[in-house]
């Protein structure tokens, strides 16, 4: 019996590592955090910018801010997360960290990234930065509880994550290829929110936040939300429109993805409309992952 102690308490101590692991992914939502940094990386590659350590400062400035949002939205809303099935296993609802720990982890994640960001020799990746965070965390996270229609404005914070990049690299703010990437982002998270809620009516009247369905049908929303879908697609179609794509190889993934992918999004039109909701989520999720990689392959190749 005593021979197997050790072993046994190896085992636990994974197990609880395992866990904490597992809690510290959903506290700073780890895949979508990563799709916010990819952006920023996107943006600064889309500049121009050259390879060097300052991607890992937008890269990790990026990140950390993402990370940190992330825990400080899931502080201010632990009341709404243990409401709804899809937030219940968060770790402040699970009871997996302390509200405390929650918040200091998230103002550290948020302050290191910042202060990454105040090393770029330009201010305006910091000042970005900084809005994100302050758009996300004071400014969306509670319009949510007032109105049903937070994910316009909601969206801003979308689009603001590859302009780091951009004028980490250089870039000017106020320019055609800026404005066409950022706006972008900004059609993209319209469709993104709409569908989640759709995929989750239920949590949503659990939540208690303003429903959305109350004023819109689902099947209107639905069909609102395909006029968005449309207008990504057309956003996508203006990088080789405008020669923002250089090579012919790039932009031929490009157009056979999106192809592709339109093909998927007409298909699902059966089933129950959580289902339809869940598969036209994760193709709109794949055509921006898809537009990420093409810019960035096409700024590889040059």
């Amino acid at each position: 019996m005593s021979l197997s102690l050790p072993h046994d308490s190896r085992t636990t101590s994974t197990r609880r590592l395992l866990t904490n692991l597992q809690a510290l992914r959903r506290m700073v939502r780890l895949e979508l955090s990563a799709m916010v940094a990819l952006s920023a990386l996107t943006g600064y590659l889309f500049a121009g910018g050259v390879w060097s350590w300052q991607i890992l400062l937008v890269l990790g400035g990026t990140l950390l801010l993402a990370w940190g949002s992330s825990a400080l939205n899931q502080w201010q809303e632990a009341d709404l997360d243990q409401r709804m099935l899809r937030t219940c296993m968060r770790p402040l609802p699970a009871a997996q960290f302390s509200e405390t720990f929650v918040l200091l982890a998230a103002l550290v994640q948020i302050i290191i990234g910042l202060t990454l960001l105040a090393q770029i020799p330009d201010y305006l990746p910091l000042l970005i930065g900084a809005l994100a965070v302050i758009w996300y965390n004071a400014i969306y996270t509670p319009l949510k509880r007032r109105t049903a229609f937070a994910a316009l404005p909601g969206a801003v914070c979308g689009a603001l994550p590859p302009l780091i990049g951009w004028t980490a690299a250089g870039g000017a703010l106020l320019t055609q290829p800026a404005i066409i990437l950022a706006g972008t982002l900004f059609v993209w998270q319209i469709p993104h929110t709409w569908l989640l809620l759709c995929r989750y009516r239920d949590d949503l009247r659990r939540s208690g936040l303003p429903d959305l369905f109350h004023t819109i049908p689902t099947q209107r929303l639905l069909q609102i939300n395909n006029c968005w879908i449309a207008a990504l697609f057309l956003c996508y179609l203006l990088f080789p429109l405008f020669g923002f794509i250089a090579h012919l190889f790039a932009t031929a993934i490009l157009l056979a993805g999106l192809l592709m992918l339109l093909a998927g999004l007409i298909n699902t039109r059966s089933g129950s409309t959580e289902e339809i909701a869940l598969r036209r989520f994760h193709l709109v999720n794949l055509s921006m992952a898809l537009l990420f990689t093409v810019l960035i392959v096409d700024r590889i190749l040059n």
